[in-house]
């Protein structure tokens, strides 16, 4: 006798996944309760050679020795049977003969048997052998009377079968009545609410009777029908507005100018600028100027009304939004740069290489400002620029490059892409000295706050911290002496070179996205 082992029954599974969607299945089981498929292959398969490979139906043949039944000879057409005086027609208590039968009723029934005449001797069903019933005559006969056998079906069978049919169709149409008068119920049931009565009777009205006076039913008292307030949903008439991603940039100082007659001089023509925001979208450049502000009347003093720029800033991104477009802005100027001349956008300041610079190097929109020239025309020979602090230009040249892959070679002509700092130390105290390196751009940008962390020596480049000037009082309380204080290591002037680090930063979006419209 087979020993058996305990331990594999405990750790064998009683599930196991099925193979079509993985779900566990008790083992054992033929078919998923999940997805209802074979858990075995190998059923599957002879499941689909079953299907596809019925079993055939094998009809046997009888040998004619051993046939045992036949179908009655086949009776003719008019052979019906007929019923004369059924009302007249009673039920015997007992069996009667053939002549009491003949007299006493009219109700006949023909019987099976036909004409010899009119039944073919070699018809198909001649008996060819015996049968248990009776013997074979000479003329291929039975022993059996004739009526003994089946008789053929009737016409009042066929009439019972015609008789179903129209009982079904009776039926059918009666459902599909009732079905159609459940929808009508349902349908005026959903026109109707109720209304109670004094008596404490509901009453059922149709909702055309809102505001009509009904009688109740039951206690005859005329009730007021209150007025039904339907929800009217608000079709919006107005033109569908085609969406438009905007991304504005503020801060931005617009130029028209003649180059000839620009004066080589630093800062020569940075007070001559329109306030201006860039609006950036998928397939062009706006650059939207306030120069609403020049047009206005003066007032009673002779001072022009003071506007208020974010509020202006706040209706024109609206009327964008809505309408979907820059046309009808109102008290501004629109320019507009398609991106087929995205590439004509170049850099004019900084410009390390003077002989490069359209205007020799010199920056002429002023220090720490970056300087773009806009391929915008205007009459009497002006060209058009803009100039961004370091801020602004960080956020536009992203956007150009984002949009419509536009690189402006701003870092190698000086411009910081990212904030660098230098850590040095006090020559006082040893502390730790942060300094911002290209300082310029960073106090000409109204997004950073700078704070101040010491100063250099012109002569020895020692640092001092801030509090190391402090303690040791170079330049007076408050340092405004510092230009013409003695150096503690080389015993100097120490000059006026102060260092900062940054306080506060920007938000690292500095642009803003509109709404899409």
């Amino acid at each position: 006798m087979e020993s058996v082992d305990f331990g594999s029954m405990k750790s064998a599974s009683i599930v196991d996944p099925c193979p079509h969607c993985g779900e566990l299945v008790r083992t054992g089981l033929v078919r998923c309760w999940n997805c209802n498929g074979f858990m075995r292959e190998d059923i599957a398969a002879s499941y689909r050679d079953m299907r596809t490979t019925p079993q055939q139906i094998i009809y046997s043949t009888i040998p004619p020795e051993e046939r045992t039944d036949y179908l009655p000879a086949r009776g003719d057409g008019n052979d019906v049977p007929k019923i004369y005086d059924a009302d007249d027609f009673q039920l015997s208590a007992g069996p009667a003969d053939a002549d009491s039968r003949s007299d006493e009723s009219t109700f006949e029934l023909s019987s099976g048997e036909q004409d010899a005449s009119k039944v073919p001797a070699d018809g198909p069903d001649k008996p060819q052998s015996k049968t248990p019933g009776g013997t074979t005559t000479a003329e291929g006969g039975t022993g059996v009377d004739s009526g003994s056998a089946d008789p053929p079906p009737s016409a009042a069978g066929k009439a019972g079968a015609v008789d179903e049919d129209l009982l079904s169709i009776a039926m059918q149409e009666e459902r599909e009545v009732r079905k159609r008068r459940g929808e009508k119920i349902a349908e005026r049931q959903l026109k109707q609410m109720l209304v109670p009565c004094s008596c404490g009777a509901w009453i059922r009205v149709l909702e055309d009777k809102a505001g009509k006076v009904v009688r109740c039913r039951q206690c005859k008292q005329p009730v007021n029908v209150p007025n039904i307030r339907r929800k009217v949903e608000k079709k919006d008439d107005s033109a569908a507005v085609p969406k438009l991603a905007v991304t504005w940039v503020e801060g931005i100082h617009f130029f028209r100018i003649q180059p000839t007659s620009v004066v080589l001089k630093p800062g020569s023509v940075a007070d001559k600028f329109i306030d201006a925001d860039v609006a950036v979208t998928d397939s062009r450049i706006v650059i939207v100027a306030f120069t609403g502000g020049d047009k206005k009347k003066r007032g009673l003093m002779g001072k022009t009304p003071k506007l208020d720029r974010d509020e202006q800033r706040k209706r024109i991104r609206e009327t964008v939004a809505a309408v979907g477009d820059f046309n009808g802005l109102a008290e501004v100027e629109v320019h507009s740069i398609s991106s087929e001349h995205m590439a004509e956008i170049r850099l004019v300041q900084p410009i390390l290489k003077a002989h490069e610079s359209m205007f020799a190097g010199v920056p002429v929109f002023g220090d720490g400002r970056i300087a773009l020239f806009l391929p915008i025309s205007s009459g009497d020979g002006q060209q058009s620029f803009c100039s961004q602090s370091i801020s602004g230009f960080r956020t536009l040249q992203e956007l150009l490059k984002k949009n419509f892959d536009l690189e402006l070679p701003a870092a190698e002509n000086g411009v910081p892409e990212a904030d660098k700092t230098d850590n040095l130390i006090c020559f006082v105290n040893q502390t730790r000295v942060e300094s911002i390196r290209n300082l310029i751009y960073y106090q000409q940008d109204p997004g950073f706050e700078l704070e101040l962390s010491g100063y250099r020596c012109k002569a020895c480049s020692a640092v001092i911290s801030e509090e190391g000037r402090k303690k040791n009082k170079l330049g007076g309380a408050n340092g405004k002496g510092i230009a013409k204080a003695k150096c503690p290591k080389c015993s100097g002037k120490m000059g006026n070179e102060p260092l900062y680090r940054i306080k506060k930063a920007p938000l690292a979006e500095t642009a803003s996205e509109s709404p899409e419209a």
